[in-house]
């Protein structure tokens, strides 16, 4: 799911090109295996859903049955993109650090409001999370505000970090955003925790009042998530419900279509590894808005616009700056489209090998 998702589509045909004699073994769910391009014969693909079985049944799949395929396959190193690792692989192994959440403290604050089964799979999962990180030979985090955030909470994997920022797929850097004729602004993300559509929907009121005929257009569903159910709820509340389109769970080659007849994207988060939404607007050379937090800022620098987390006045405020100013629209989607190409998935494939090989050194 999600940037976890991307990265796995977007690394392993790079990974095939930089490494032609190395021999992979890719073990995933199937929906994803169907969605990787073709590979050579060199790579083996292997279908599991433990993700699907719940949390203890991942947890025995990845600790018992993981390291006697890794044994069998006689595997020289174990890369995971699923936030957890067996703690006894055989071999080396590489994490990625690709969930910033768990070690956010306001992450833990506000699970203190939610369903006490949530906090309690929650804290589990802290506990296997740490424990994989701690285990690990090499750790990937996809920026250096990621990287600080996991060494605040665990200094003893300093040495073993290595940033290495995700890229973008091709056809979002094969297109080019241009004013749409209509005034829409486009929210692309999950709605989980950590993102802000209720943040972003509490913000149009003051909008439409300058632009009566304004929309906001959110990816995924009313019925996506407890937070997808309270952003619609809070749209009734408010009256805006009738401006709010919810356009469904949009598969990725369609999102440049949606960013093409917006305005602008809001990235609307209190917290993030990377910010992939984010980077994709800019590879379209689309303006921009996300949230102030670190992670954001490493990705957009001065190529995007910022709001403060949590504030409906500041993010209407930027909104309202970028529609009302064509002039800075544009020089945003200037300086998007130059930040933007630097986000590719054959230079994150290289820094991916560079982190395997010293992994297979520290052995």
């Amino acid at each position: 799911m999600g940037g976890a998702r991307a990265h796995v589509l977007g690394l392993l045909p790079e990974l095939a090109r930089l490494g032609p004699a190395d021999d992979y073994l890719v073990v995933a769910q199937p929906d994803l295996l169907g969605d990787l391009p073709p590979l050579p014969a060199n790579w083996e693909h292997r279908a599991e859903q433990a993700q699907d079985r719940g949390f203890l049944a991942r947890l025995l799949w990845e600790q018992l049955a993981l390291p006697r395929i890794a044994a069998r396959w006689r595997a020289d190193v174990l890369l995971s993109f699923g936030s957890f690792i067996p703690l006894r692989p055989g071999c080396a192994t590489v994490l990625e650090a690709g969930n910033a959440l768990p070690f956010s403290r306001h992450y833990w604050q506000l699970l203190r409001q939610e369903p006490l089964g949530l906090w309690a799979d929650s804290v589990a999962r802290w506990a296997l999370l740490s424990a994989s990180l701690q285990a690990a030979t090499r750790i990937l985090a996809p920026t250096r505000s990621m990287r600080q955030d996991l060494v605040a909470s665990l200094p003893s994997v300093a040495d073993r970090v290595d940033v290495v920022p995700w890229g973008v797929a091709d056809l979002f850097h094969a297109r080019t955003w241009s004013e749409p004729p209509a005034d829409v602004v486009l929210g692309v993300s999950k709605h989980g925790m950590n993102k802000e559509f209720d943040v972003l929907v509490a913000a149009l009121p003051p909008l439409l009042a300058r632009w009566p005929g304004l929309r906001l257009k959110l990816t995924g569903t009313p019925e996506e998530s407890r937070w997808a159910r309270r952003t619609a709820e809070l749209a009734g509340r408010l009256g805006v419900a009738e401006r709010v389109d919810f356009v469904g769970a949009v598969p990725n080659g369609d999102v440049p279509r949606l960013i093409e007849e917006a305005r602008l994207l809001v990235f609307p988060t209190w917290c993030e590894s990377f910010g992939l939404p984010l980077a994709e607007a800019l590879a379209m050379g689309a303006p921009a808005l996300a949230a102030d937090i670190p992670a954001c800022r490493e990705v957009g620098g001065e190529a995007a616009c910022y709001y403060q987390p949590g504030s409906a006045r500041s993010l209407s405020d930027a909104i309202a700056c970028l529609l009302g100013d064509a002039a800075l629209r544009q020089r945003y989607a200037l300086a998007a489209r130059a930040r933007g190409a630097g986000f590719q998935w054959s230079a994150n494939a290289a820094g991916v090998r560079r982190t395997l090989a010293l992994s297979l050194g520290a052995r």
